[in-house]
């Protein structure tokens, strides 16, 4: 009996073994390095696992990492100058002028943001590209990708510009990728 229960306890610890040689071995052999991935049809480039694509397959340019990380750094200024007057508000140790000027500032960022996405998207609609617009008290910034700024656009731009805020034509700024 005691033999049994010793052969069973062999044959498990055994297969175990085996099972955890066969996950190393799979494991090392798909993540080596220098492994040759197949090249991506639409491209004909290498492919990188974990490279963020467009809907259509095409790879990110390093056009579109900027306008990304340059959308996300304007929203965590807005976000944070927004946290900051709101705990001037809500703050019971502040006085009354200290609160509404934070109010009033606070409408006032909340009108910038409005601004800004309204330019953004009227622009991006006209000329069919990507762009950032940055609105900081009356000056504007438009930022667009290389080899699309013409003199036909950039009236256009300020058209838009000028059109949806109260920002001058003297104090808009085009700006291309280089």
């Amino acid at each position: 009996m005691k033999s049994r229960i010793l052969k069973k306890r062999q044959i498990a610890a055994g297969a175990a073994a085996v099972a955890l040689c066969a996950a190393v071995f799979l494991n090392w052999y798909y993540t080596k390095q220098g492994t040759n991935l197949p090249k991506n049809p639409e491209t004909s480039s290498e492919i990188n696992l974990g490279d963020a694509q467009y809907v259509n397959g095409t790879n990110v340019t390093n056009e579109s990492d900027y306008f990304t990380a340059a959308e996300i750094n304007r929203s965590k200024a807005h976000d944070t100058a927004k946290e900051y007057l709101e705990k001037i508000v809500s703050d019971e140790n502040v006085d009354a002028d200290e609160k509404e000027n934070a109010k009033k500032k606070l409408i006032d960022i909340s009108n910038e943001i409005k601004t800004e996405a309204d330019i953004q998207n009227l622009i991006t609609a006209k000329l069919n590209c990507k762009c950032l617009v940055t609105l900081n008290e009356s000056k504007l910034e438009v930022v667009l990708p290389k080899g699309v700024l013409t003199e036909e656009k950039l009236v256009t731009i300020k058209d838009i510009a000028t059109g949806n805020s109260n920002v001058t034509s003297d104090n808009i700024t085009v700006i291309e990728l280089k």
